[in-house]
């Protein structure tokens, strides 16, 4: 009798992830547990096998503790998960920083995390988030942008993406980007119960942990404290002490988490050597081709613009002048190739 087929039929049938856990870690035959709980072993092996069969289907690996394939630096964490259901790539993933924060970012933290993650990617370093709105997906996408590598850890099965708008995310990361990672058997919806547990994933995929923005009672510190549990470093981005999305970033920052102001700091934490410096956090947001004369309506617009798109209705609540002169800015601006209109009303700085 294949033991992976059945303690994956035991996990189906328990339906919680970090009970079955425990009892793999116990060394109990499993042959005792199933007489125990008084469950029969056809029918735990006819799960297992249907589990499989409908991975292959969808070109799905399922991971056993056990396997060659198991990534070593996921046994090592507390709790370390009995199978991990695996779409894409996971032969390199180090070195690797969890790129986490707020849902509903400000366009501060939308820059910060397009800034650090792109650095990141592009240094060869493996980013690991989430999949969720907000940060994680800024992360994810900016790595598919500079084709580097990225980890999505999900908190359902992989047979239910979600957030659904990210399924085009999730097909373009699982085919040659990097993978996408559960350890929820198929059919498990995003509960807001296996986020927590999701997270020792993020943490234990990661060398490090990067805190974008985070409120108050963010999930995000939930990672957080999994990372330190898990001996890892916590890096946090300081924000603005009036945004109540900082609240969560400026309160690890407080409990022992380390300020970090620019992508060059976690290379270095890293090991990972690069000639190519860029700015600091503080001198993000400035373009590069501002030698030339700009009016001062061009300098205004350009003060809210960064790398990240923003739309033109809200660069036009941001500023204090007519929609005719931002309009002009914007054109001038263009022309001097300074800033990038993309599709749908999006500016960006070029480059």
């Amino acid at each position: 009798m294949d033991k992976k087929i059945l303690w994956l039929g035991f996990y189906l049938k328990e339906k919680n992830v970090l009970k079955t856990v425990k009892f793999f870690e116990e060394n109990i035959p499993l042959e005792e547990i199933l007489a125990y709980k008084k469950y029969k072993v056809k029918e735990i092996e006819i799960l297992g096998l249907k589990e499989f069969e409908k991975a292959e289907k969808l070109g799905i690996k399922i991971l056993f503790r056990e396997d060659k394939e198991f990534p070593e630096k996921i046994k090592l964490i507390p709790y370390a998960p009995i199978f991990l259901y695996v779409k894409g790539n996971l032969e390199k993933i180090s070195p690797s920083v969890g790129v986490i924060g707020s849902r509903r970012p400000t366009n501060y933290g939308k820059e910060v995390a397009y800034k650090f993650s792109k650095r990141l990617a592009e240094a060869g370093v493996v980013v690991v988030s989430g999949l969720a709105r907000g940060i994680d997906t800024i992360a994810h996408k900016v790595c598919l942008e500079v084709e580097g590598k990225t980890i999505a850890i999900l908190g359902s099965g992989l047979d239910v993406v979600y957030p659904p708008e990210n399924k085009p995310l999730f097909d373009k990361i699982s085919d040659g980007y990097g993978a996408v990672v559960s350890e929820f058997p198929f059919g498990t919806s995003p509960r807001k119960e296996n986020f927590p547990t999701r997270n020792r994933l993020i943490s234990g995929f990661s060398e490090a942990i990067l805190v974008v923005e985070a409120g108050k009672k963010s999930g995000t510190l939930i990672t957080a404290k999994w990372a330190l549990n898990q001996g890892k470093e916590v890096f946090a981005v300081p924000g603005s002490i009036f945004s109540p999305q900082s609240e969560g970033t400026h309160f690890l920052i407080k409990s022992g988490a380390q300020p970090v102001f620019s992508p060059e700091e976690l290379l270095e934490f890293l090991g990972v050597q690069e000639k190519d410096k860029i700015p600091n956090l503080f001198d993000f947001g400035q373009a590069e081709a501002t030698q030339e004369k700009l009016t001062k309506e061009e300098k205004e617009v350009l003060s809210f613009l960064s790398s990240y798109p923003i739309h033109l209705e809200d660069l036009l609540l941001q500023t204090d002048l007519p929609a005719s002169e931002v309009l002009s800015a914007i054109t001038e601006l263009e022309f001097k190739g300074i800033v990038q209109v993309l599709p749908g009303n999006f500016i960006k700085l070029k480059g």
